[in-house]
């Protein structure tokens, strides 16, 4: 490592380097000044880039090196002024309150050198301006996009997994803190959701208290994990000593060990934790390669830098192809980038301003809980991690919103959900329907995330006390927003609701046909369900628990439906379902009704 940040101290020392060699075979008489000066501007440059560490690319070589040519020129001036003995005259003609008049030459070239070093500054500032404009297009047409109508499906909460919000599991981590020995020299970091074993789960590390935690220890004795789902699970402490840590220092700093192997790529936000299945962990990093000078990259080339947290050893992938454990190679910051682009850019550079018209512009919400706010995890039903977004106008006085994208943490793909013909109500409406159900409670909205239910687009949002403690999970429809459920659990929340679209005349016409089944089997029970506007009929089948409903203004003969009736119809059911909406059915011996 060492060896690596010399080289890197040369790379980004050129400018100061060749300016003081220049004007060091200029200059007559001493140089041994200049040398000394020389040594003393590396040894600070080293220290600079130990600490920032500077990604090697092309902008940032030759930003620091024209900065350097700057720092070098200014010093040699003044190192110039002082050895003449100008300086001392100066200060002693203005003691005595004498006039003279300046020397006609300069003393070196130092004073050139430095001017012309702010020509090509604002040069380069210019050049690299111009091209990000000019390369709007190209850049955006690497973001692997594709546009859909229909919603993430909902099915069941064991198919799909609805996450409680991560507050929840950070307090109760909290109140376990006392396990981890030596707990008052740690604190709780970020919480990052991951599979494990097929288990969605929260996964939060500890960190350093400070420089002395860190020089008397020099391990982390472990991590905490809890499951993502279970409103009543408690957090396991799992003995796992990481020796690089971010929170660790010089040699041993996660960030530093990744940077020193991979220097020549730009780092996306903050490095993730991720545990493999034997419960070994791992910090994971995006990186990426810069677009020319203009400090861009290509969407559709992601790198992720993978650092085994006890060994050190760190290895590189393209991000597909990181091993399998590693749920989001691509990271929260490296999405949100993508969102950024993808809602502003569509049109091109110019059309983002207000005299360009702003077609086609979305502004990602801020209501996730990864990337400032605008990045909220979920699984999909293939146990995909993706990151939700949803996107709204810049018109603060518009609350409906105008889509949302989720993207694959592994292969960068965004998809993009827009129904054109149905408007839906942003997450900041959700946020706020929720948090007035319980107005003398004083409950927080946390963590809306859009789902297809039943063919109605439906915000899941959970409800936490001012403690951050779970309470109840809301489910508002996007486009009815008087239909509102709120339940202790997801799927007694989901039945819930499902029951409620029925009987308030919502169906199922926007559902995946593919994923629609046969059924048919005896009629054991049937209830007669009539609200204001809308008669539902609620049945059940022989030797089959989950409840069925069907909206008479959809089925009208479903009205005649009696115990004993033979019945067929098509219907999206999973195992741990109890209720289901369905479009139509047959009934046996009852003509006409289709």
């Amino acid at each position: 490592m060492f060896i690596d940040f010399m080289q890197l101290t040369i790379l980004f020392g050129l400018g100061i380097l060749g300016t003081n060699v220049l004007l060091a075979i200029l200059q007559k008489g001493k140089k041994k000044p200049i040398m000394i000066l020389t040594i003393g501007e590396l040894l600070i440059l080293a220290g600079i880039i130990y600490v920032v560490l500077p990604s090697k690319t092309l902008s940032s070589i030759l930003w620091i090196n024209l900065i350097g040519v700057l720092m070098a020129s200014m010093l040699l001036w003044l190192l110039g002024y002082i050895q003449s003995g100008q300086l001392g005259t100066e200060i002693k003609n203005a003691k005595q309150k004498k006039v003279v008049n300046p020397p006609k030459k300069s003393m070196t070239l130092a004073p050139q050198l430095f001017w012309l070093a702010i020509v090509a500054a604002l040069l380069l500032g210019g050049i690299s301006g111009i091209t990000r404009i000019v390369s709007t297009v190209s850049i955006y047409a690497t973001i692997p996009a594709k546009t859909e109508e229909q919603a993430e499906t909902l099915t069941s909460t064991k198919e799909t997994p609805i996450a409680i919000a991560p507050d929840t599991a950070k307090r109760k981590m909290l109140q376990k803190f006392s396990v981890i020995p030596n707990s008052n020299m740690f604190t709780l970091d970020g919480i990052t959701a991951q599979t494990i074993n097929g288990e969605y789960v929260y996964v939060a590390t500890l960190e350093y208290n400070g420089f002395w935690k860190w020089f008397k220890l020099k391990e982390i004795p472990g991590y905490f994990q809890i499951s993502a789902t279970d409103i009543n699970a408690q957090p396991e402490f799992v003995n796992k000593p990481l020796h690089y840590t971010p929170s660790a220092y010089f040699n041993e700093d996660a960030g530093r060990k990744i940077y020193a192997a991979f220097p020549g790529y730009g780092a996306l936000g903050t490095i993730n934790l991720e545990i493999d299945e034997a419960g070994n962990p791992f910090y994971v990093q995006t990186l990426y390669k810069e677009y020319g000078v203009t400090g861009l990259m290509h969407f559709d080339h992601f790198k992720t830098a993978v650092l085994n947290a006890e060994t050190g050893e760190v290895n590189l992938y393209d991000s597909e192809k990181a091993p399998s454990f590693i749920d989001a190679p691509i990271t929260s910051a490296a999405a949100n980038r993508l969102n950024e682009y993808y809602g502003r850019y569509s049109q091109g550079w110019w059309n983002q301003f207000i005299f360009g018209a702003k077609k086609d512009v979305k502004i990602p919400t801020e209501n996730g809980i990864y990337a400032s706010g605008q990045i909220t995890p979920m699984l999909n039903k293939d146990s995909e991690l993706m990151y939700f977004t949803d996107f709204t106008s810049d018109d603060s006085n518009q609350d409906s919103a105008l889509g949302y994208s989720l993207i694959n943490a592994r292969t960068g793909q965004l998809t993009y959900y827009r129904d054109t013909d149905v408007g839906i109500m942003d997450s900041d409406g959700a946020i706020s329907i929720a948090s007035k159900i319980y107005p003398e409670k004083k409950w927080k909205a946390e963590m809306p995330v859009l789902y297809n239910i039943d063919g109605v687009q439906t915000w899941i949002v959970s409800l936490m006390d001012s403690k951050g403690i779970f309470k109840k999970y809301v489910y508002i429809n996007a486009v009815d927003n008087d239909i509102v459920i709120d339940a202790d659990t997801a799927q007694t929340a989901l039945d819930a609701y499902r029951i409620e679209l029925a009987t308030s005349g919502s169906n199922n016409q926007n559902s995946d046909p593919a994923n629609m089944a046969e059924k048919q089997g005896t009629v054991q029970r049937v209830q007669l369900l009539t609200g204001t506007s809308q008669t539902v009929i609620s049945f059940l089948l022989e030797d089959d628990p989950i409840i069925y409903s069907v909206n008479i203004n959809n089925s009208p003969y479903a009205q005649f439906l009696q115990v004993g009736d033979q019945v067929t119809f098509q219907a999206n059911v999973t195992a741990d379902m109890t209720a289901a909406s369905i479009e139509s059915l047959t009934i046996e011996g009852v003509p006409d009704n289709q």
